[in-house]
């Protein structure tokens, strides 16, 4: 078809189908009506009694309920065909409002708006087309699934013999398309070329894939034709087989919608879709006029609840825009709910692995430092993941709260306020955390100027902390780290960055120590001297063997004694400052008491004293691109690696990744690292409780 043919194919639907619209509306108001009255005041006298107002109510919350599950099969399709991972709240609030483009005739208005929206986020029309014909091809297998439940049921609902011949055969087609590549490629190919694309093979989808696509249509328009039969009922309907009726109803209403989407020039379907509904339910009604009217009413219900939906997305995409620093944090507070609930339930298997709420990205392994606790400068091999592959990357782990910068030394990075941007457009953290060896004065504090101004342009509200590395004061510090004048830089760091605090308002500045046997007996002194250096947060850990810094074997981890003891002091210390916290800082601060109280057990009785959530909660992603579950089982824990042709979602859903999950759940490994530590308190019941009592009274 030519352009200027299509133009006018395009502009005949469209005025066609508003005037056939108005015709219709005009035939029914000054011919139909008067026919029909007599029959509806007969009807009426006889079931008024019959009439329920609890039945309507509950057809709008059925509806409500149908129309919020109606966009899970757009997202798992979306997913399946491993398109970039967006964030659900926006494919969720595009498919709302797309859906109002069903009333504007002339084109599928709503796949040119989820098609667009697609673009937007940077995928391409094939894709976004490919998507929305397997999403009506498996509708269309769900509602033969659902035909064929009701179609026996039709001997008892007066439904003329032609029409259920038709019904069957229909039911027959949706059965073979299932089974049937070929019709689905036709239908692919024909549909396609509505958009002025060529999409010859649909791809390959598996059938558990297929069997969540189904079940999500299925749950969907059964809540939707339920809706149908409370409404008639709320209108005095009183069936003599109830049952019957309701298998009607679940056929008349996806069956209905399918004749409509057929007739694409009639805005909406209307008209057309009650027509068919009238048809078949004409024998529990009265008759088609009455099954017709109320069929109407209905449709005024559901036009209700379909705006109410669309507007909601629009506002929330206004409010938004204009308050996005709150938006943005009300946001994170669900998603945060969310992941914790879901990994409680992962654990126990009832579940699939959620987005981790905290994700530890080793951008490199190269570091100028040459400290006695870690020999990863050692190991720089090199092969630090590149930004298109990090894009990849982010796009498919989605949202988390937590993203903590690791290494080597990431500010040796050039790219580093471009990497931080991709994990603002995709992933939109709430804290974003970057440690340092405070080496490169000049170039921390430029950097960190650039990542701030990245942050307020991608993720407005974000919370940035830079931790210097502190593990003693002057000749101790620069003997642990290996470096002469580390301990100088460090203050001129700590000096510039004060500078950039004064600016932005996001900008938070912590120092951290790494207890080991080589300043274990200093600690008091250390901890005197973090009191007084000007920083917002100090934070301390044990140091411990692990693989991500090669430096098993080295005996580095200090006793448990001897951590106890000066554990006890620190404690005492941080809860002192408790006192003047606000709530949040004072909750994040009772957290860590908490975890310093573990990590003593952990040191006497060597094994996991509260479940562990590592490879649920957490993830830690190496330079390489290899996913662990940890930085303890690092290596040996690996369950896959990112490449051109593996995504992260893979990897996290795999064989190897449930492995690990099952071999962690059993207690086969323990560890006190910090970063693991507070999430799973997050998910222990107990040690929770103790740090909002501790948060709440300021005290241990």
């Amino acid at each position: 078809m030519t352009h200027d043919r299509r133009r006018f194919f395009n502009r005949l639907t469209t005025w066609g189908g508003i005037i056939l619209l108005v015709v219709a509306a005009v035939y029914f108001a000054l011919v139909l009506w008067p026919e029909w009255e007599p029959e509806l005041h007969e009807f009426w006298a006889e079931s008024r009694e019959g009439a329920s107002l609890p039945m309507i109510f509950l057809a709008f919350v059925s509806l409500m309920l149908g129309y919020y599950f109606a966009p899970a099969p757009w997202r798992k399709i979306l997913d399946a065909l491993k398109i970039p991972k967006l964030d659900k709240g926006e494919v969720r609030r595009n498919w709302y409002i797309t859906q109002m483009g069903q009333y504007v005739p002339g084109k599928l208005w709503m796949v040119v708006g989820r098609v667009t929206f697609l673009r937007a986020n940077g995928i391409g029309p094939v894709k976004g087309i490919t998507a929305f014909i397997l999403e009506n091809i498996y509708m269309m297998v769900a509602l033969t699934v659902m035909a064929i439940i009701a179609l026996p049921f039709l001997r008892l609902a007066s439904v003329p013999l032609p029409v259920v011949v038709v019904l069957w055969f229909s039911a027959l087609l949706g059965i073979l398309m299932l089974f049937a590549p070929r019709i689905q490629k036709f239908l692919a190919h024909r549909l396609s070329h509505r958009f002025n694309t060529d999409i010859e093979n649909l791809p390959h989808i598996s059938h558990r894939h297929q069997a969540v696509f189904i079940g999500y249509h299925l749950l969907s328009w059964t809540l939707r034709s339920m809706a149908l039969f409370f409404w008639f009922r709320g209108f005095g309907v009183r069936p003599q087989e109830p049952f019957a009726m309701v298998a009607v109803c679940l056929l008349a209403g996806p069956m209905s919608w399918f004749i409509a989407l057929i007739m694409v020039f009639i805005p909406g379907g209307i008209g057309i879709r009650e027509g068919v509904q009238g048809l078949l339910l004409s024998g529990f009604a009265g008759g088609v006029q009455v099954a017709t009217v109320i069929a109407l009413g209905q449709r005024l219900l559901l036009m209700l609840v379909e705006g109410l939906y669309a507007l909601q997305a629009i506002i929330y995409g206004a409010l938004r825009r204009k308050y996005t620093r709150t938006m943005n944090h009300i946001e994170q507070v669900f998603h945060l709910a969310g992941s914790v609930i879901r990994s409680k339930l992962a654990m126990y298997g009832l579940s699939r692995a959620p987005n981790p709420i905290n994700v530890t990205f080793s951008v490199t392994r190269r570091c100028q430092s040459r400290c006695r606790t870690c020999y990863i400068w050692k190991h720089d091999s090199g092969d630090d993941l590149d930004l298109a592959t990090i894009e990849r990357l982010f796009r498919s782990i989605g949202w988390t709260y937590f993203f903590n910068v690791s290494g080597g030394e990431p500010f040796l990075r050039d790219d580093l306020p471009e990497i931080i941007a991709l994990a603002c457009r995709f992933m939109t953290p709430a804290v974003i955390h970057i440690p340092t060896n405070a080496l490169a004065v000049e170039r921390i504090a430029a950097m960190t100027g650039e990542i701030l101004d990245v942050i307020e342009k991608e993720a407005p509200g974000t919370l940035l902390t830079i931790k210097p590395s502190f593990d003693g004061v002057g000749e101790l510090h620069d003997e642990i780290r290996g470096v002469p004048g580390n301990f100088r830089r460090l203050l001129e760091t700590l000096g510039q960055l004060r500078e950039l605090q004064e600016r932005y308002d996001n900008l938070q500045i912590g120092i951290g120590t790494v207890i080991s046997k080589y300043n274990a007996d200093r600690l008091d002194e250390i901890i005197e001297y973090a009191r007084n250096i000007g920083v917002d947060s100090y934070i301390n850990e044990i140091a411990e063997e692990r693989e991500e810094f090669f430096n098993i074997g080295s005996g580095i981890t200090p006793d448990s004694e001897s951590y106890e003891r000066i554990m006890e002091v620190f404690k005492q210390s941080v809860l002192e400052k408790m006192k003047d916290m606000k709530l949040l800082p004072r909750i994040t601060t009772a957290l860590r008491v908490v975890y310093y109280d573990l990590v003593v057990r952990i040191l006497n009785e060597r094994r996991q004293v509260i479940p562990c959530s590592a490879g649920l909660m957490n993830v830690h992603i190496n330079s390489d691109g290899g996913i662990w579950p940890c930085a303890v089982l690092a290596y040996s824990g690996e369950m896959g690696r990112v490449d051109e042709n593996t995504d992260f979602r893979e990897i996290w859903n795999s064989k190897a990744a449930r492995k690990i999950r099952r071999s962690i759940r059993r207690g086969e490994c323990y560890c006190p690292l910090a970063n693991q530590a507070y999430s799973n308190i997050l998910l222990h019941p107990r040690s929770l409780l103790k740090a909002l009592w501790i948060a709440f009274r300021g005290t241990a």
